[in-house]
């Protein structure tokens, strides 16, 4: 018994020192563990390199860095957030490049996004990484957040700017994660616009585009690769407008002939819009027929052969006027005389036009000319307005006070039924009011007294002239009156915006490039896209020959409205926008 007591007990004994060595053990390792400060970004950072420990790690990285942009007030200068980013950006960057095999792609998508958040230069390796690696339905959170940091970061290295291009043309919108994604993508591209990707969005401007029709409305194939065309498309109209590249002139108007390009269109004028004088030639030589690549284009993209000329006409004088160019008028003028006289519908298209260019003489006789001629059956695509009441409207741009002759002239020797002529009426009163002189006050109420039988009709109308009276009375020909209507507090209500309105046209009227660039500075106070779509044109008519400083004006209230974040204000903005283009344009 004694014996085996004794083999017992060093039996005990070393499981004792065996478990108190175990203890041992984990306390010295508390210890040292104990020595680096959990809470510390080097403590994490050097756990960057453990596989197992690195999503962990890089949750903590970023952890530190949202509560140190916290703290400085997301000021990125800030020195405590700018010593975070010494200790923990290089690490960063050295794990999204070298060890892309071993780090989970949530784990990527964090580390990508925090470099791209801390606009540090030295991140640019790991951006230019992600938009290189791209691949469609699995990289678009990467490449978002990279060519967002890479456009605002301004770098333009030529290493990005073939990565970034050559992502774009494999970025799929139509695909689910892309349908996400493109207007962000799209954004960071435009801001960057690089001259070297010219030769890249012509190749694509230039792809066939099919709208899938109502039999393909379930051919998700084919949907999606519409939805990839028409982003592809847009996105290249844009930025080679942005670009300015005269090579760029022909692929966008053909893109604007293009019936199946309906979608990019109104990009694509807008771009030749942006560049301006390098687009007129090939606008003018297709405005009169003397284009004859253009003619053969038109020809093989218009089913209707009888109307493939008449559309490279009507949409060669559509920009041009957007333009709004001197250059552009006698063409347009050359062109009405060439047209044939049944030909009412081209001819209203490119009266259209007119006014929209600087004025002159022989422009605003030949507007009158054609809508006095117009029948009532003509209509204005797309929307099949009826043409004479586009032109009563629009020969309001001309600022001319015997408009006020001719509008009631027209209504007066109308023949038709009563529906034609109150519809007559109706298109000519608003245009009369809007221009009308304090001498001229009781010609328009009795046109309004001969036209106006009931007690309830033109209510709107008669509003207006209530309120164009008191303006007149009040302001007189005094522009500083007038311009002091424009940002009123209280025409900026729904109920009063006709005193501003009004206010516009008189300065159209009776002002100059100087009253302009008043117009311009008051617009971060006008408040009612009414109003400031008016005397948006007003300034338009004013600066015939374009104005830098007037343009600037503008892109500063543009840039403060966008960071300010207000849909109504930016959607409110968008006439301004053209207008400052075609100021630019004109220079």
């Amino acid at each position: 018994m004694l014996r085996n007591v004794r083999k017992i007990t060093p039996l005990l004994r070393s499981l004792l020192l065996g478990v108190a060595a175990v203890s041992t053990v984990s306390v010295s390792s508390a210890v040292m563990i104990g020595c680096e400060d959990e809470n510390s970004p080097e403590f994490s950072v050097k756990r960057l390199d453990n596989i197992a420990m690195r999503p962990m790690a890089v949750k903590r990285i970023v952890q530190f860095f949202e509560d140190a942009m916290s703290r400085a007030g997301s000021d990125r200068s800030d020195k405590a957030v700018q010593a975070l980013l010494d200790k923990i950006v290089p690490p960063l960057v050295r794990t999204y490049v070298e060890n892309a095999d071993t780090t989970d792609d949530r784990t990527r998508g964090e580390i990508i996004k925090l470099l791209a958040d801390s606009r540090d230069e030295r991140a640019k390796p790991a951006l230019i990484k992600a938009v290189k690696d791209y691949k469609p339905n699995v990289g678009e959170t990467h490449l978002r957040a990279s060519a967002k940091a890479i456009s605002q970061m301004k770098i333009r290295d030529q290493e990005a700017m073939d990565a970034l291009i050559a992502a774009f043309v494999r970025f799929e919108a139509g695909s689910k994660n892309g349908s996400q994604y493109y207007v962000d993508i799209k954004a960071a591209l435009v801001e960057v616009s690089h001259e070297s990707w010219v030769p890249q969005l012509i190749e694509r401007l230039n792809r066939p585009m099919e709208i899938p029709g109502q039999a393909d409305r379930n051919d998700e194939e084919k949907i999606t690769t519409y939805r990839n065309e028409q982003f592809w498309q847009t996105t290249a109209a844009e930025i080679l407008g942005e670009i300015k590249s005269p090579d760029a002139v022909k692929p966008l108007f053909k893109t604007v002939i293009d019936p199946n390009k309906g979608d990019v269109a109104a990009t694509a004028v807008m771009a030749m819009v942006k560049i301006g004088k390098p687009s007129m030639n090939t606008l003018i030589d297709s405005l009169l027929g003397k284009d004859e690549e253009m003619i053969e284009y038109a020809k093989g993209k218009i089913k209707d052969q009888k109307e493939a000329v008449p559309t490279l006409i009507r949409s060669a004088a559509l920009v041009i006027g957007t333009i709004g160019r001197a250059d552009g008028v006698d063409p347009l003028l050359l062109a009405l005389s060439k047209i044939d006289k049944a030909d009412y519908l081209t001819q209203a298209i490119i009266a259209r036009e007119l006014p929209k260019c600087p004025r002159s003489d022989e422009s605003f006789r030949t507007f009158t000319r054609i809508f006095e001629a117009m029948p009532m059956s003509v209509l204005m695509p797309p929307a099949g307005n009826p043409a004479v009441q586009v032109l009563a409207e629009d020969i309001g741009r001309f600022s001319d006070r015997t408009t006020i002759d001719t509008l009631i002239k027209r209504r007066d020797t109308l023949k038709g039924d009563q529906q034609d002529k109150d519809m007559m009426r109706d298109s000519v009163l608003g245009t009369m009011v809007k221009l009308m002189r304090a001498d001229q006050v009781a010609v328009v109420e009795a046109a309004i007294t001969r036209w106006v039988l009931g007690k309830d009709e033109a209510k709107a109308e008669k509003d207006a002239l209530e309120k164009a009276k008191k303006l007149l009375s009040a302001c007189e020909e005094k522009i500083d009156c007038y311009l002091a209507k424009l940002d009123e507090p209280q025409v900026q209500e729904k109920d009063e915006q006709f005193t501003g309105i009004k206010a516009a046209y008189m300065l159209a009227m009776l002002g100059n490039e100087a009253t302009a660039l008043e117009i311009a500075r008051r617009f971060p106070k006008i408040k009612n896209g009414a109003i400031k779509f008016a005397a948006g044109l007003a300034l338009d008519r004013l600066t015939l020959n374009g104005s830098q400083a007037i343009a600037d004006i503008i892109a500063e209230q543009l840039k403060i409205n966008i960071e300010k974040g207000d849909r109504d204000l930016i959607q409110g903005d968008a006439p301004l926008r053209q207008i400052r283009f075609r100021l630019l344009a004109r220079l």
